[in-house]
Order: C-alpha cells, then structure tokens, then sequence
C-alpha cells in the first residue's frame, strides 16, 4: 500500500450562509496554514483546529491521499455503488465494473482504500493526542474534549464503514495507529470484529452529540449521523431488532423529513435540508464566485466535475454515466422520480433545454461502445462546454432520511412488523407520486408541479404482481423494499451495497438483465442500435459480493497475503 505519509493536519476552517432549512451555517474547509502535531494539543483552539483536518477528508482536494483523488466522493464511491448493479452503464475501462470484470489491480479500489485509510490515520493521530490533554485546557472542561473525541471517533467508524462494505474484513488501525507507524496490520479473523469497532465508536458519540450540529456548523457530525451509521452496522451483523430501535429513534426524532418535491433534492442551490442526515457541500463555483477557473484547473473543488462527467456526449459531456433503458422502464405510470432522475433519447433536459438526439444521429444506444441513449439530470442541470464550464455547485448526500425510512422499513418486515414495513414504502411512493407538491405553488419550477393530489398504488399489490410477472422467488416485500431503493437511489450512493446486503442482487440481475437477450453489439453493431437492451453475456458470480483487497495492499502489508484475499479473485 501506499503509505501516508504526513504527521501533520491541515487547519481548515470558514463558514457559509445556508440556503435552506432555516440552519445558521455550514462547515466548509478551506486550507489556509499547517499545524505541527505539537502545537495541535496545545489549548482548545488549536485542538479544534486539529479536528478540522479529519473533516477535510470528506472533501475531494488532492491534498487529502498520496495520490489524485480529485473525484473523491462521486468517483470512484459512485461507481462501486452503482454500475455492479447495471442499472448504470460505463464506457472504456470503466465497463469492467458492469461485467463483473473488475480485478485487484483496478485502481478505484487502490483508490477507496487510500482515501478511508488517509480519514482514519488522521482521526487516529488526533485521537491519540486528545487523550494526553488536561480538561482545563478546554472552558467547558472533560465536555468539550468529550465532543472532540466523539466527533473523530465518528468519522473513523464512517469510513471503516465504507472499508467493510466493499472489502469485508480489513485491518483495523486504532487510536494512535497509521500506515507510517504501523505499517502490517492482519485482517481481523471475522467481519463482526471489524463491525463491531464501528457500532462502538458510533455508540459513544451518539451518547455524547446532541441532534444539532455544535456551533450550528451544518457539516459536523450529530446524534442523527451516529445512529443511523450504527443501525446500518448492525444490518450488515443482520442485527435487525437492534438496527429497527436505532432507526426509530432517528424516525422519532422529528428533526428530519423528506423534501415534498424529489427533484428539489438535485438543485445546485439547495444544501443541507431537512431530509440531509448527513451532506458534504460542493459549494464554490470557481468561474462565477471565487476567482479561479471554471474549467479544468480550478484550485479546489475538483469534485464539481460531476456536471460534465454527468451531461450527454451530444451536448459536450464526458459521458462517462449512462442510465440503462431496463432501469427507465421499470418505473411505474405516475411515479415522478424518473423525470427528476434521467433524460432519455426524445426528451428535453427540463434545466438546460436540450434534448437528446436533436444534435446527433437519434439512436437508442450512442457511441462506439453502444450505451444507452440516457443521462443523470440529478447531476447534469446546467449547460456544459468541455473547455471552459464543466463544473457546479454540487451537494454530496452521503445519508438522507429516505435511506433511513426504507432501511427501517426492511428492518420491520425481517422482524415480523410488516404493517409498519409497508407504512414506511408508503411515505417513500407518496412523494415519488407528487402528492406533496401540490402545498408548493412553485409555477416556476422546471419541471411542472402537481396542482392535484393523485392516488397511489398500494405497494402490496403492486410488488406482488411485479414477483409474479417477472419470476422473482424473494418475498415481495423485499423486493418492494429494493424495487423503492432503485428509484430512489439512482445514481447515487447505496444501490448495490444494499442490493447485496439484503440478498437480492444476484436474483436481481438475473431477472432485471436476463442473459442473452437482445441483439450482441460485437456480434451486429447496427442491429445494436435499434435495440434497447442491455446484452448481458456473463453469469453473475456470487463470490464478487466483495471486491477484491488491492494488489497493492498485499505486496507492502507483511501481515496480509495472497491466502487473505477474498473470495472470487
């Protein structure tokens, strides 16, 4: 592995008026000095300071790893997340993550694991210098160091959290521990030693933050963030009564509520709502409000690439991410998730005006490699030119409330409650319906509101038709739970993970992209064309649940070999 290499944390600091939600601010970093590890413990100011370069780890600037991670969040979190599933298609090397055809010398993976490991060496380093501070160094005494503690505690769970979900089992450096000091670190013998670090680190700062964020910093972590993190752990444990009380908490709360308009969620200019349990803010936009660039070199923020990596080809994007036409026609008649989510070939981008196929030759598929004619308009809401604009504002949603109500959801159908189960998928179906916009009067909206209220379809029946007509063998309330978690999720950060969690995902490529069917773009390209489906060729490898620990990692961790690896590679 490449091994950090810096003893120090960057001082970080600024804050930002809110748009939304009525919170007085956000945390935003911003570099502006280096603060010795000796003089970071030295008062309460300093210390705070300190904690600050934990946070900057949640941001894409290329100081955060000893290598680029200039797309760090989107990239490569949003494709790990996404294309395993097929629902998102990727050209050029990229494919390999539809295909199964990943390996452990991909560099997303290399990538993933430098970046959580760069958040959890910082978080160890501080931790392990708070512990020598004396409580009167702080003016609220052992409190305020208790809050420093949880905090950094917390976001080494969250990114631990990250390691699990894709590796399994992984070495777990504690309080004082980096890949500088100790450089070999075996794999726990068991994931639950791995969730079980986690739960407790979320425990105590659960125990510890209130339900707002200290100093009303919007960006630092709250009880709300700790719980929620901790319930899904104890998912992966298939903890599930443990994980239902722990969502119901964050339900019961009253602090979080979903948007009354999905396509709100995806506007540049909305940041830290009433649904966002947790969010990091793209804020700056380099050509119109900083001073920099707006095209390929501005100083930070590199992450707002996500506009021109999102837009269509035809319209001067990367198009590096497609929307598969199995994935657009699986929405219901009605459900308004799938115009706030992507635009198919025919149809105008509600926020740029531009429709797709107007340019270029009007294909079902586009390119040279054959992707389906369909872009993300959660990402893509402003005009792109290669040269000079390809970036925007932008909001990481790392965990919003939609998450937590499905989860609870499936949490409640696994331990005998499906009445509250089914309620939780009906509060999801009825704002994917419309049926709170009409409180809006937003005439101005792109996308038109609902003026009148619409009746739903009740989930039960419709998932129990859906079992039948496509051949699923899974309950259907666990196919309702992941049927919600597509549409909802698109494109964005969880889809796969708990696809594979829950044990639906081999069943859902089998019956969602059957295998040999449609037309072989290497066998007849121009058939390929006028054909819609995604040509699955491959059998879906359960033993790739997992990705595969780094190349890397086994060569320069003398405690890990090619035995440790997991299974399928």
């Amino acid at each position: 592995m490449t091994h950090m290499k810096k003893t120090y944390l960057y001082v970080l600091a600024g804050l930002l008026l809110v748009t939304i939600n009525s919170c007085s601010d956000y945390l935003e970093v911003e570099p502006y000095d280096i603060l010795p590890g000796d003089m970071m413990f030295s008062d309460e100011e300093n210390a705070k300071a300190g904690l600050i370069g934990c946070y900057d780890t949640f941001y894409p600037t290329k100081e955060n790893a000893p290598t680029d991670l200039a797309m760090w969040g989107f990239k490569p979190q949003f494709m790990l997340a996404n294309h395993p599933t097929m629902d998102t298609q990727a050209s050029g090397w990229d494919k390999t993550y539809c295909t199964q055809d990943w390996t452990a010398t991909s560099s997303e993976f290399e990538q993933i694991w430098i970046g959580h490991y760069t958040a959890i060496s910082r978080c160890n380093i501080f931790l392990a210098g708070l512990i020598d501070m004396e409580s009167y160094l702080f003016k609220a005494g052992e409190q305020t160091k208790k809050e420093l503690e949880a905090q950094a505690r917390a976001i080494r769970a969250w990114n631990y959290l990250n390691l699990a979900k894709n590796f399994g089992r992984i070495p777990m450096l504690l309080t004082g521990e980096t890949y500088s000091n100790t450089p070999s670190k075996p794999r726990p013998d068991n994931e639950d030693d791995t969730w079980n670090q986690i739960v407790e680190d979320l425990a105590y700062a659960a125990d510890i933050l209130d339900w707002t964020p200290i100093d009303g910093e919007y960006g630092r972590i709250t009880k709300g963030f700790c719980l929620s993190y901790q319930a899904i752990a104890k998912m992966y444990q298939g903890k599930y009564e443990e994980a239902k009380a722990l969502f119901k908490q964050v339900i019961d709360s009253g602090i979080y509520s979903l948007l009354p308009c999905y396509s709100y969620l995806f506007d540049p200019e909305r940041a830290w709502t009433t649904e966002d349990i947790f969010a990091v803010v793209m804020w700056s936009d380099w050509g119109n409000n900083m001073g920099g660039t707006n095209g390929w070199s501005p100083q930070e923020d590199h992450y707002m690439w996500v506009s021109y990596s999102s837009a269509s080809m035809e319209y001067n994007g990367w198009g590096s991410l497609f929307i598969s036409w199995e994935c657009y026609y699986s929405f219901e008649e009605g459900d308004r998730r799938r115009k706030a989510s992507m635009v198919a070939l025919g149809e105008t981008n509600p926020w740029t005006n531009q429709t797709i196929g107007a340019v270029s030759a009007p294909n079902v598929k586009t390119g040279s490699e054959f992707m389906p004619n369909i872009s993300s308009v959660k990402y893509w809401r402003k005009d792109c030119d290669y040269w000079t604009t390809i970036n925007q504002p932008f909001t990481l949603r790392t965990l919003r409330y939609a998450e937590i109500l499905l989860d609870y959801a499936e949490c409640c159908f696994r331990t005998g409650d499906a009445t509250n189960g089914w309620e939780m998928i009906g509060l999801i179906r009825e704002r994917a319906f419309g049926n709170q916009e009409v409180t809006l009067n937003d005439s101005e909206y792109p996308i038109p509101m609902l003026t009148e209220t619409v009746e739903v379809p009740d989930a039960g029946t419709y998932y129990a038709k859906y079992k039948a007509d496509n051949g699923y063998t899974a309950d259907a309330w666990l196919i309702a739970v992941n049927m919600e978690r597509r549409h909802e999720f698109n494109a964005e950060y969880s889809f796969f993970y708990d696809l594979k969690r829950s044990g639906l995902l081999s069943e859902f490529v089998e019956k969602e992209y059957p295998k040999n069917v449609g037309i072989d773009p290497s066998v007849n390209p121009d058939g390929a064309l006028k054909d819609w489906h995604i040509y699955r060729k491959f059998d879906h490898n359960p033993n790739k649940m997992l990705f595969p620990i780094p190349e890397k990692e086994i060569l320069t961790n003398d405690a890990i070999n090619k035995e440790d690896q997991n299974p399928g590679y």
